[in-house]
Order: structure tokens, then C-alpha cells, then sequence
């Protein structure tokens, strides 16, 4: 697995370089000024990837030092900047080829000219990229919407009927996103009194030694039914183990292919979780296995899966669970990804009928990377079970 973490450093370090090289040769060296800011530009936008790559150690704990939050702030908002600008600059790239090849049969374009529409393009896509930036900010840190979702179910025992899940998940604390953050998110899932709570993965961003101590209001929230937890990708990246006995510290119910069950009144619901997706990669132990994780389950009138990828669905239907409540897609969180996000994950936000199965995917409380959102603010889920 470390060989394939490191694969993907070398790729994704390589792709960077690359979109770097682009910006510089398609929109600063175009540019009517002295040769000297050019230089100075394009120095200073490969200083922030630097800070980029710098805070993703700091992250992963390869720091022994503190990276001073404003730096993490240029060194994420640099990998925001570049991913928002290269689509936009191939659009207008496009246009500008086609406009040459239609205008030229017409008439030619002289050199000066040229320059003057490339440079105005560019100063397009920046008129477009900037304000996309700053709104992307400001819907990542707003107050997250709760979303009310009725999972109908035929046929639901009577006493299970009403009954409410406040779920959140994709917290990602511990890259920017910290304590004060939480305890203002906790406050707000307090407020929807709900039965049971869940949280479904990627809880956090660093090792518990750096991130445990952000989480103490975890600690301190209840539910009357419960609170319940399963891991993301990105508990594995950050040392598995230590984060579930972490969460396990803060009184959740950790499910890692294991169920339990909850009795309501006379109505019994079989609440089941799997390691994710992923997890095979880090050891075979790790599987995420859904049959394994509803084997020996008592009698019970209704089932629900804790899935951090939406992928599990398929291997949750056949094991008929009734729902599976899922993260981790983030909805794609700001354009492009929110198209790209299709190629790589069948299901994507929103309630799904997976064949007998119902799938829910919650497209994330927090945020990952640059604190950006795009149309996909963040999200707390409210279910609540209604017969059909």
C-alpha cells in the first residue's frame, strides 16, 4: 500500500507540474509586462504548490513542526486556484483556436492583435475564476444545511415508524477545519434531537497524536438510540487502529463488518457497518465485507448498513440490507469535480433505489483540500423512517 501511496504522490505531483507549466506558458509569459514580474509570477505560484505538498505532510504528521494556518491556507487555496483555472483557460483556448481558424480564412490577425484577444481571454478566465473562488469560500464555511430525507420502507414495524438519524460525515477536521468548527456543527445536530446519530467516515485529516484533542465535543454529545461510526479512506491514510479505538473513546459504537441491535419499543433495527471500501488495500483484515457484517444477525424488521463509499450498495443489496447510508463523494464539492466525480463513483448525492436497497449518500459536512464548495454546500441529514 505504501508503494501505491507513493505512485500516486509521484502522479499527482507530476500532473501539477504540468498544469503549472501551462498556466505559465498560456497566461503569464503572454503577458505585456517586464520580464522580471513574469519570472516573479510564475515563482510565486509554484511557491504556493510548494506550501501545498508542504501542508500535506504537515497533515499526514511527516512534519515535526507546525505549519502556521495561513499557509495552509495559500498552499490549499494554490491547488483550488490551478483546478479552477485550467478548465476554464481550456474553454477559452478552444473558442480562441476556433475563432483563428474560422477569422483567418477572412482575414488575417496581425501579431499585436493576437496578443491583445489572448491576453483579454485570459483576463476573461480570471474575471470568471476569482469570483468562483471567493463564492466556493464562502459556501464551504456557511452553516450547513440540513437536508430532511424520509426513508419509506414497506411495510415498517409501527414502533420503528418516526424514528430519526442525524448523519453527517466527510468532516475532514485537522487540515484546516478544527475544534471550534466542530463544536459549532455539534451544536447544530444537538438542536434536530434526533434518535441516533451517525457518522459515516472521514472524520478527520492527521494522526490522532495531532487531531484526537479536536474532538472532544464528540465526547460530549449523545443520542437517545445511540451514536455510531465506521471508518473512511482517510482513517486509513491517518493510522486505522488508533482512530478506532480514538472514536471509541468517545463513546461511539464502532462498526467494522459487525452490527448491532437497537430496540425500539417492540420494533427491532439491525444497524450494521463495514471497514471501507478501500480497506483491502491496507490488509486483508480490512476488508469491507457486508454479508460478514449482517452474519448472526438476530431476528429483526429492518436493516441499515454504515458504508463510508456508496460503492458498498451493490454488495449491500444482495446481502439485503434494506439501507445503506453513505459519504465520502463529497457531491464532487466545486466545478470541475462535480461533473468529474460521475467517472469514479456510481452514486454521487441523494437518495438512490439500488434494487430492493435504498442508498443515501450524504455529500459531506467539511471539506477536503482547498476550503471550497461550489453548488454542494455542506450537509447534515436528517432521516426519518415512514412507512411506504
Amino acid at each position: 500500500m505504501k508503494d501505491q501511496m507513493a505512485l500516486f504522490s509521484i502522479v499527482m505531483t507530476s500532473v501539477m507540474f504540468v498544469l503549472w507549466v501551462i498556466i505559465c506558458w498560456r497566461m503569464i509569459a503572454p503577458l505585456t509586462v517586464r520580464r522580471s514580474t513574469k519570472i516573479l509570477l510564475a515563482a510565486a505560484l509554484l511557491a504556493a504548490l510548494v506550501l501545498y505538498y508542504v501542508t500535506r505532510l504537515f497533515v499526514k504528521e511527516g512534519l515535526p513542526v507546525e505549519v502556521n494556518t495561513t499557509l495552509r491556507w495559500i498552499g490549499y487555496l494554490s491547488l483550488g486556484f490551478i483546478s479552477l483555472t485550467i478548465p476554464f483557460l481550456f474553454v477559452k483556448e478552444v473558442l480562441q483556436f476556433g475563432g483563428r481558424v474560422v477569422g483567418d480564412k477572412k482575414e488575417p490577425v496581425d501579431g499585436a492583435r493576437r496578443a491583445f484577444l489572448h491576453n483579454a481571454g485570459n483576463a476573461a478566465v480570471m474575471a470568471a475564476v476569482l469570483p468562483t473562488m471567493a463564492f466556493s469560500i464562502q459556501e464551504a464555511f456557511q452553516k450547513p444545511i440540513v437536508k430532511n430525507n424520509a426513508l419509506k420502507i414497506a411495510g415498517l414495524h409501527p414502533d420503528l415508524e418516526g424514528t430519526t438519524i442525524a448523519h453527517i460525515s466527510d468532516l475532514h477536521v485537522g487540515s484546516i477545519l478544527d475544534e471550534k468548527w466542530l463544536n459549532a456543527l455539534m451544536s447544530q445536530v444537538g438542536e434536530l434531537r434526533a434518535d441516533m446519530f451517525v457518522l459515516t467516515g472521514d472524520a478527520i485529516d492527521g494522526k490522532v497524536s495531532r487531531v484526537g484533542k479536536e474532538l472532544d465535543s464528540l465526547l460530549k454529545f449523545e443520542a437517545p438510540l445511540g451514536k455510531f461510526f465506521v471508518t473512511g479512506n482517510h482513517e486509513f491514510y491517518s493510522g486505522v487502529d488508533g482512530w478506532v479505538e480514538q472514536m471509541r473513546a468517545l463513546n461511539f459504537t464502532v462498526l467494522n463488518n459487525e452490527h448491532t441491535l437497537i430496540q425500539k419499543g417492540e420494533g427491532k433495527l439491525l444497524l450494521a457497518g463495514v471497514w471501507d471500501y478501500s480497506g483491502e488495500r491496507f490488509g486483508e483484515h480490512y476488508a469491507s465485507d457486508p454479508f460478514a457484517a449482517k452474519a448472526g444477525a438476530p431476528e429483526h424488521d429492518l436493516s441499515i448498513l454504515l458504508a463510508h463509499q456508496p460503492k458498498n450498495i451493490f454488495e449491500a443489496s444482495r446481502a439485503k440490507f434494506d439501507i445503506q447510508l453513505s459519504g465520502h463523494t463529497h457531491g464532487g464539492q466545486y466545478f470541475p469535480w462535480t461533473y468529474a466525480v460521475h467517472l469514479f463513483q456510481p452514486y454521487v448525492k441523494g437518495l438512490h433505489q439500488v434494487d430492493d436497497s435504498l442508498l443515501y449518500v450524504n455529500t459531506g459536512t467539511g471539506f477536503w483540500g482547498p476550503p471550497m464548495r461550489f453548488t454542494v454546500p455542506p450537509e447534515i441529514t436528517l432521516h426519518t423512517l415512514t412507512r411506504a
